[in-house]
C-alpha cells in the first residue's frame, strides 16, 4: 500500500488509483488545475501592478512589461507545482444525469 488515505471516508489508495474504492471520490496527485491557474494569475497580476506603478507608459516599457508578466505567471505556475507535487487528495465527483 502506498500509506495514502482517502480524506472523505478513510479508505486506503491504491497507487495510481484515479477514484476512491470506497466512495468513489477523485483522486488527485499534486496541484489541481485550478490552482495552477490561480497562482499564474496572481503572480502575472503583481507583476503588471508593479511594472505599471513604477515604469512610465512607453511602448517599448509596455512590451517588456507584457514579457515579464508572463514569465512571473509561468514561475508561479511551476512554484505551485513543485510545492504541491507529493499531495494526494481526493474530491467529490459530481454526479452525472
Amino acid at each position: 500500500m502506498s500509506g495514502h488515505h482517502c480524506h472523505r471516508c478513510g479508505s486506503s489508495l491504491h497507487p495510481g488509483a484515479m477514484k476512491c474504492s470506497g466512495c468513489m471520490a477523485g483522486v488527485v496527485y499534486g496541484a489541481t488545475a485550478n490552482e495552477l491557474r490561480r497562482a499564474a494569475k496572481i503572480g502575472a497580476g503583481a507583476v503588471l501592478a508593479v511594472w505599471c506603478y513604477v515604469v512610465a507608459y512607453s511602448l517599448p516599457a509596455m512590451l517588456v512589461g507584457l514579457a515579464a508578466v508572463v514569465v512571473a505567471g509561468s514561475i508561479l505556475r511551476m512554484t505551485a507545482s513543485r510545492a504541491r507535487a507529493h499531495l494526494v487528495r481526493t474530491f467529490a465527483v459530481p454526479d452525472r444525469p
